[in-house]
């Protein structure tokens, strides 16, 4: 153990005996004082017991529940009297219990598993090495709440886009939860992405399951597929795996997609807002490759394309337009 996972872990044990102490005895003017001088000590030490409080306040469900340790913990009273520091000896005994317990049962790896969520920014990437082995990479402006514990892995697609390339464990079968939409893997890599009206799979490798309130469909490599928000399963907007994918090397890729679907694409990795005010200049279709993080080489490289201008009206807006004599 490092000097720094040392002295964290000491930090939980003395934040865990504090609560502990401070429910044993709430009216104790002296350890109120104490504890007052413990938190004014060292601003780790606030954020150690800020920890311990919401950990304690995420076990309030599972009271109902026995387990040996968590109730050994409940039940510490002392039976008599004891010196400062016999009681200390025990509270630390007792803080011991409820970090194992957390550690064991309400961790990310543990029993119930605690869940834990993850997000990127506009135009961020990131690669997750979850607990099973599992890599699980997320698009710009995505989130999602991994929760694995001794039964499942599941993983809830808040919103935006991500890629999983899962880990076997026939014990423990990875689901991710997107709207009303379940995917099962079946020992694959697959692309989840979320949008406003529908939610698209595409599988790399492998199969997963898709399973609706309704319906059921199984998608094998190479294949794509869409759940529409009215329930109903559509084909997916992109044509192939590269393009569907693509975004993993930091390219969009369209193939015949309509400007407005375009620009609603590259939103997604600007904070920009992008307006097309002649409705008539969203039906046309772009095709090509452009890398996301250049939004103003992004948009040129359309414009040489289309018969439209980019304009810039604001540090935050850009208007597109029909060239004039071209449209």
């Amino acid at each position: 153990m490092s000097d720094s996972e040392s002295t964290s872990q000491t930090l939980r044990d003395q934040a865990i005996a504090w609560l502990l102490r401070l429910r044993d005895a709430p009216e104790d003017a002296a350890s109120q004082r104490e504890f007052a001088d413990w938190l004014a000590a060292d601003p780790a030490h606030q954020a150690a017991y800020r920890q311990v409080q919401a950990q304690w306040a995420w076990l309030e469900p599972f009271k109902q529940h026995s387990f040996p340790a968590r109730d050994a913990a409940l039940r510490y009273r002392p039976a008599t009297r004891p010196s400062v520091r016999r009681k200390w000896l025990a509270y630390a005994a007792a803080a011991t219990v409820l970090l194992t317990l957390g550690l064991t049962i309400f961790s990310p790896q543990g029993w119930y598993g605690l869940p834990h969520s993850y997000s990127t920014g506009k135009g961020q990437r990131q690669v997750l090495a979850l607990s099973d082995g599992t890599e699980l990479e997320l698009n710009t402006d995505t989130e999602v709440r991994v929760h694995f514990n001794h039964a499942q892995r599941q993983v809830d697609m808040i919103r935006g886009e991500a890629f999983f390339k899962v880990a076997h464990d026939a014990e423990r079968p990875f689901r991710v939860q997107a709207g009303n939409l379940s995917v099962r893997d079946i020992g694959t890599a697959f692309n989840v992405y979320k949008q406003a009206d529908r939610v698209s799979v595409a599988v790399q490798e492998g199969m997963v399951e898709m399973l609706s309130p309704s319906d059921r469909r199984e998608l094998q490599a190479g294949q794509q597929l869409a759940y529409s928000d009215d329930q109903r399963f559509a084909a997916a907007t992109s044509n192939n795996i590269a393009s569907a994918t693509a975004w993993r090397q930091g390219l969009l890729i369209f193939n015949g997609r309509r400007l407005a679907e375009v620009l609603a694409e590259i939103g997604r990795y600007h904070e920009v807002n992008i307006r097309l005010p002649d409705p008539t200049l969203a039906e046309l279709r772009v095709n090509g490759s452009f890398r996301t993080e250049q939004l103003d080489s992004l948009l040129n490289a359309v414009a040489t394309l289309l018969p439209i201008s980019v304009k810039r009206v604001g540090e935050r807006e850009i208007v597109l337009e029909a060239v004039s004599g071209k449209h």
